[in-house]
């Protein structure tokens, strides 16, 4: 029969394959260093790899002008629809002359909008008695990395303007399709805070926009924008300031921090570096030179912000923290970097120490600094920026100090390797670096190093970018390789940005390059993962259980979807591209360079394992042995992640949601797969129109108690493989809680919540 209906749960169905058929880990580049941990890390490239990162393959693209100096990290978004002018991948471009660009990252055309916030301030401005502040030249205009709202479709941006001799900060919100402004803005910025401190009056400790840099990268977390700054040159009055204002409408101020209210300094500017945050909020900043008293003053410090982030709730202090001051040797120089599923923080300062903390219990301070977790001394000055990546294998730290070569530590039972695990051939004299980790997950042969570095000292200088594997930090490519790839004008503390197989590398010259694998030279497919499409887990597969394989060059450039066929089912070559299994075509839900969605066919069921092979235009990848397993169950999340809220609807067919909680004892309809074969049998490929439960046992549990499980089996409406579960949640249980699903002994990792009240 011809499919022309959905029912409401087939729509929710739905959802999985417009997420598979449009970007599989997602390749947004939302804020400054990728993520609110700061790790400078994209985990999601699929495309660009140590294999094509080469002299012979890897080059500059092409280039786009803007108006002004590029100190803001680019931003990028896939699939962005622009008013009359079609869906593009944006880039996003923050200029110190104030502008804003979105171009199109797919081609050197003119941007698709532009805006500009007012006149820009020139340095000659910025006087104090040592004389011109010199560090940028020639105007302040837009220095901290904006942040990009992808749910509300709106950029957060910060523009310094000078207005009639009046020194300005203004916080704007606009609409990434326009750059209209939305959400009341822009917004003055202007605070007050008690204390007794610099620049205070009657008791109260004022916000002078005149003495300060809007340096860090924003902060958006829990629906509020956070905005810190520090001083220009150390000249005093200054204060370092963390201000909070309502996302939804920025004219409304949420917090006001002050780090010395009842003093000076204490700057917030982490090389350009946002402030960390936790998934509940929770906000972690690193303080410079200023006053210290350990009471109200926190300069040269880790603070964590209490739950209105307008006071400290814990800190760090080291041993030498007056000796910090007095030599300018800030702590607060690289910012914070929390490791993801852990309770620990990585940070380093002026003086070359890394500090290992315990986020959860910072510790204060002691004379020998024992309150930290570890302090490495490497001797060298400087460490202004950071990488990790966060393998399971053990999380790898990449940083720099000034006359060394990059360096990689290995991070393994709460403690740093003592001595970096690798390091690169090249020094660096100057520890100015950016750094970017990109990777397909934590695939061995995928992750590079990217490093932009100045080619001499004092600054301005020209500069080079580096690729390194990011295993054993061996060169793979520089810009210098070929006078067609230099990079211009070296911009200091810039993370090149690295997404959907393009390097963005900001420069001096106003001018933002655009680097990739050169056109006319198509690799050879080469599958990287394979994995469940609902969980992203890999292992073994099942039969019937809908496989995303990643990789490069495995189809079109562009996502080609399926289609169902006379007969309602999905045919086994997309485009050009084929995938079998013990030499058994799989149906293609979609294909595209870095990855492709495919069903495992039933008929392989009962193979100790299978091979798996990957062709595109008759080209074949090498091929894949894995396990076969009865079921290998992953639960489909909401917004196709892999974790957090499932796709799973309340019994009155609404979605799941922590704003739309399902009842305890009532009945919710969970979609995933993995389930394995089906009684009566499914057809590969077809589209399932009769109940068919799963063959194996089933249980789920829902918070640790079982859930009284009404039907498993197949999806009525979506394609064989789609899983349905009608579940009766148990009784007494309440929140966000996990969701496991047990088919045939195996279990779905316990990364899917469901909401119940």
């Amino acid at each position: 029969m011809q499919r022309t209906k959905l029912t409401l749960a087939a729509q929710v169905g739905a959802v999985f394959f417009t997420f598979l058929c449009t970007a599989v880990f997602g390749q947004d580049v939302w804020t400054g260093g990728y993520d609110n941990s700061r790790t400078n890390a994209n985990l999601g490239e699929i495309i660009l790899q140590t294999s094509n990162v080469q002299p012979s393959s890897f080059g500059k693209l092409f280039s786009l002008s803007v108006d002004g100096q590029i100190y803001a990290q680019p931003l990028y978004l896939q699939n962005v629809a622009i008013p009359n002018k079609g869906t593009h991948n944006v880039v996003f471009v923050a200029t110190m002359h104030n502008s804003v660009y979105a171009f199109d990252s797919d081609t050197p055309a003119t941007p698709l909008w532009t805006v500009n916030l007012g006149p820009s301030v020139p340095v000659s401005n910025y006087q104090s008695d040592t004389g011109v502040y010199s560090d940028i030249d020639p105007e302040n205009g837009i220095l901290g990395t904006p942040v990009i709202d992808r749910a509300t479709g709106t950029l957060y941006v910060v523009a310094a303007t000078l207005e009639n001799e009046t020194y300005l900060y203004r916080l704007h919100a606009l609409d990434i399709t326009t750059g209209g402004e939305k959400f009341s803005g822009p917004a003055t910025i202007n605070a007050r805070v008690t204390g007794n401190g610099d620049s205070s009056a009657d008791g109260k400790v004022l916000f002078v926009a005149s003495q300060h840099i809007q340096r860090p990268a924003l902060l958006l977390s829990n629906g509020v924008v956070y905005v810190t700054f520090g001083s220009h040159g150390d000249d005093a009055p200054y204060h370092g300031w963390l201000l909070g204002y309502k996302a939804s409408n920025v004219q409304e101020q949420i917090s006001a921090f002050n780090v010395t209210p009842a003093g000076g300094g204490g700057a917030i500017w982490q090389s350009g570096r946002g402030p960390a945050a936790d998934d509940d909020g929770t906000i972690y900043a690193v303080t410079s030179n200023g006053d210290t008293d350990d009471n109200v003053n926190f300069s040269d410090s880790v603070v964590r912000l209490n739950s209105g982030a307008n006071a400290v709730a814990d800190y760090f202090s080291p041993a030498n923290v007056q000796t910090l001051n007095d030599s300018d040797d800030d702590l607060g120089s690289a910012g914070a970097m929390l490791i993801p599923g852990s309770n620990l923080l990585v940070t380093g300062g002026k003086q070359g120490v890394i500090y290992l903390l315990n986020k959860s219990a910072l510790g204060h301070s002691s004379s020998s600094d024992s309150q930290a977790l570890q302090s490495i001394d490497t001797g060298n000055f400087g460490i202004f920026n950071m990488a990790l990546w966060n393998r399971p294998d053990g999380p790898l730290v990449y940083l720099h100090t000034s006359n060394q070569p990059v360096t990689e530590y290995l991070l393994a039972n709460n403690q740093l390797s003592a001595n970096p695990v690798a390091q690169s051939a090249t020094e660096f004299a100057v520890a100015f670096q950016g750094m970017t980790i990109s990777a397909n997950g934590y695939t061995h042969g995928t992750g590079i190093l990217w490093v932009s570095a100045p080619t001499g000292w004092p600054l301005p200088s020209n500069g080079v970018l580096h690729a390194y594997n990011a295993d054993d930090l061996t060169e793979l490519w520089n810009s210098d390789m070929s006078g067609a790839d230099s990079i211009g004008g070296f911009v200091k503390f810039v993370n090149p940005t690295v997404a959907d197989g393009k390097v963005f590398m900001p420069t001096m010259d106003n001018q933002l390059f655009v680097y990739g694998v050169k056109t006319g030279i198509v690799p050879l497919p080469v599958v990287t993962g394979i994995v469940n499409a609902a969980s992203y887990a890999g292992g073994a597969i099942a039969p019937g259980e809908i496989l995303a394989i990643f990789g490069q060059s495995l189809g079109s450039q562009d996502v080609v979807d399926s289609a169902f066929d006379a007969t309602d089912s999905l045919p086994g070559n997309v485009d050009g591209t084929t995938v079998t299994f013990n030499g058994v075509p799989g149906p293609v839900i979609y294909e595209s360079a870095g990855a492709v969605a495919v069903i495992v066919p039933y008929e392989i069921a009962g193979a100790a394992s299978a091979t798996v092979q990957l062709s595109f235009n008759g080209v074949p990848a090498a091929p894949q042995t894995v396990p076969m397993a009865a079921a290998v169950p992953g639960v489909f999340s909401a917004d196709a992640s892999g974790r957090g809220p499932g796709a799973i609807l309340n019994d009155d067919y609404t979605l799941n949601t922590p704003d739309n909680p399902a009842k305890a004892g009532s009945v919710v309809v969970v979609y995933g797969t993995g389930g394995g074969r089906t009684n009566p049998p499914a057809t590969t490929g077809r589209i399932a129109t009769e109940a068919a439960p799963l063959s194996s046992d089933v249980s789920v549990t829902i918070d640790g108690q079982p859930a009284n499980v009404l039907y498993a089996g197949n999806a009525g409406g979506e394609v064989a493989g789609v899983v349905q579960l009608n579940l009766r949640l148990p009784v007494g249980i309440t929140g966000q809680v996990p969701i496991i699903v047990t088919v045939a002994g195996q279990v779905s990792p316990a990364t899917v919540t469901v909401s119940v009240q």
